[in-house]
């Protein structure tokens, strides 16, 4: 007789229990939430206490410029990036010519443009920027990844401020024509793995795990502090998905460009694959050469054991990179 009883009460004694682990999670969560809140706040705020910022209009752009000489280089990083991307890189140029790195509005420690984000205002930015802080034109800027059509943009708006062009596995107009479908859709579903993230970060959890830490791998501690900090910010997410999210009209805003012929331009490719990903090298060398063909002083190289972020961000493969450009511009 007691059987059929039992068989009757353990469901509701499990649903009570059910409740109670969902509500403890929730409250771990929340809790976790605000403890990750808290460190996120105050770590930004350390790290604004040190930073150096320019004025771009309505808004700061934090920017990092060393070493001195003749050349001043521009480093306008990809899509998620930030200053510290470029650690390496600048580390080797700024033994001979000045050097600046940045963040874009809105993301690592720059503050959000009024507008939000806006294809052209990355170059009016950039430029108000550097004048603010009294750095020198013309420059030679150096864009990785999406970065090529934020620094094709400027040299377009300001041609009498840009003395070189220098692409790092550089975006193209045309290489979602040449991905397969599969690629295409990961690449139109990566903002929204951004905004989810974003979201995610809010929780904490990121700190257990984050997919975008790897490709900051090779970075020096203090660089790759920042960067697990910014890869879990929600507002550096925000701003990186709606980056993406203006692919469409980045592309369409390139197209329309029209660069002088006698521009310098040197485009590089990475000639491996992202560990654990599609090899596509073989697909975007071709871009990258026909875009280095658009102009009478036009070169193309390749790093090929370097990926699309080690070329950056290990140290041998970005000193390749920089031999490269010394290359470029040595006097014949």
């Amino acid at each position: 007789m007691n059987i059929p009883s039992l068989r009757l009460h353990l469901p509701g004694r499990f649903k009570t229990c059910g409740l109670w682990v969902i509500g403890l999670l929730a409250i771990v969560i929340i809790v976790g939430g605000l403890a990750h809140e808290a460190a996120r706040s105050a770590a930004r705020s350390e790290l604004r206490s040190a930073a150096t910022f320019a004025n771009a209009g309505t808004h700061r752009l934090r920017l990092h410029c060393t070493g001195s000489g003749e050349r001043t280089f521009v480093l306008e990083a990809g899509a998620t990036g930030f200053a510290e991307t470029w650690h390496w890189v600048q580390a080797e140029l700024d033994d001979y010519a000045r050097v600046c790195s940045y963040d874009r509005a809105g993301m690592g420690l720059s503050e959000p443009a009024p507008a939000g984000f806006v294809p052209g205002h990355v170059a009016t930015d950039l430029r108000q920027a550097l004048e603010a802080a009294g750095e020198q034109a013309p420059y030679v800027l150096v864009g990785h990844s999406m970065g090529g059509f934020f620094i094709r943009d400027f040299a377009a708006r300001y041609p009498q401020d840009t003395e070189a062009l220098v692409f790092v596995d550089t975006s193209h107009e045309e290489q979602l024509n040449r991905f397969s479908p599969d690629m295409v859709a990961q690449f139109r579903a990566f903002p929204r793995l951004l905004s989810a993230l974003g979201t995610l970060s809010m929780t904490g959890l990121l700190r257990a795990w984050n997919p975008l830490e790897a490709g900051a791998t090779g970075l020096p501690e203090e660089a790759m502090d920042k960067a697990r900090l910014f890869a879990g910010d929600r507002e550096h997410l925000a701003m990186s998905a709606a980056e993406l999210t203006q692919w469409d009209a980045i592309v369409a805003g390139a197209v329309k460009q029209r660069l002088a012929r006698g521009l310098p331009v040197l485009t590089v490719t990475a000639g491996s694959p992202v560990p654990g990903s599609e090899d596509f090298s073989d697909m975007v060398e071709p871009l990258h050469r026909e875009l280095a063909s658009r102009f009478d002083n036009g070169q193309h190289a390749v790093v090929e054991d370097a990926d699309h972020f080690s070329i950056l961000m290990n140290e041998t493969h970005a000193a390749k990179l920089v031999n490269l450009v010394n290359a470029f511009f040595a006097p014949e």
